[in-house]
C-alpha cells in the first residue's frame, strides 16, 4: 500500500501550524472588532480547519514512533487537498482583515443625541460624509436664527438644500436631521420642528464612520 514520506508529512504539518496561527490572529481580531465583514468567512474557515487538522496531528505524530507510522497516501493526498483550500482562504481573507483594519485607524467618531440616532444610523455614504464633517469641526451653516429657537448650525446632506442634518456648534453633538430648506421663509409647522430638533438634548450615542460605513461605537 502506497504510503506518503515523512517530507510530505513534516511539510502538512508545518503549513497547518501556519494556519493555526493565523487563525487564531484572525479570531483575536473578531474578539476586539465585534461583527467587522470578514467575519462569516473567519468563522468558516476555523471550523473547516477544525474538521481535518486533528488527523495532521495524528500523521505527524505517528512518523515519530520507532518504528514510524507513515500515512495512506489516498488518506493523506485527501487532507493534502483540504489543508491547501484552507490555505487560500485563509490568505484571502487575511487581506480583508487587513483592509478593515486599515480603515478602523482612519475611522471617526461622533456623538449624537440618542432621539436621533435612527435619523443617522444608516447606509447612506452621503450621511457618512456630512457625519464626518461634524467629527472635523465643520462650522457648517449657521441658522437660520429664532428668539425661540436654541442656536444650532447645520449642513446640506450631500449637498441637498432640503435635507439638512443639525448640530451643536463648538460642541460636535448632532441633533438631528429635517427634509425641509432651512430658511427665514419656513413655515409656522417648519418652524415647531426646528425648534423640536434643535432643543434636543439628553443622553448621546457614539457613531463610528469608516469610510462609507456608519455602526454604533
Amino acid at each position: 500500500m502506497p504510503t506518503a514520506s515523512g517530507q510530505m508529512i513534516d511539510k502538512l504539518a508545518a503549513d497547518g501550524k501556519v494556519v493555526t496561527t493565523a487563525l487564531d490572529k484572525m479570531q483575536d481580531y473578531l474578539a476586539k472588532a465585534g461583527d467587522p465583514p470578514s467575519k462569516d468567512a473567519i468563522e468558516k474557515l476555523a471550523a473547516q480547519f477544525k474538521l481535518f487538522s486533528p488527523r495532521i496531528d495524528k500523521f505527524a505524530k505517528e512518523i515519530l514512533l520507532k518504528p514510524p507510522i507513515f500515512a495512506d497516501e489516498a488518506a493523506y493526498t485527501l487532507v493534502r487537498k483540504l489543508l491547501t483550500a484552507t490555505m487560500a482562504g485563509v490568505a484571502k481573507t487575511a487581506k480583508v482583515v487587513a483592509a478593515e483594519q486599515e480603515a478602523a485607524k482612519k475611522a471617526v467618531t461622533v456623538k449624537v443625541i440618542s432621539a436621533a440616532k435612527s435619523e443617522c444610523l444608516i447606509k447612506d455614504k452621503k450621511m457618512a460624509q456630512a457625519l464626518k464633517m461634524v467629527a472635523d469641526g465643520t462650522k457648517g451653516r449657521a441658522g437660520p436664527a429664532d428668539k425661540d429657537t436654541k442656536e444650532y448650525n447645520h449642513i446640506h446632506i450631500g449637498g441637498n438644500a432640503k435635507y439638512n442634518l443639525l448640530f451643536q456648534p463648538g460642541k460636535k453633538i448632532v441633533l438631528g436631521t429635517l427634509d425641509f430648506h432651512l430658511d427665514s421663509s419656513c413655515s409656522d409647522a417648519q418652524k415647531k420642528e426646528i425648534k423640536k430638533v434643535a432643543g434636543r438634548s439628553g443622553g448621546t450615542v457614539t457613531l463610528v464612520i469608516s469610510g462609507d460605513d456608519i455602526s454604533e461605537g
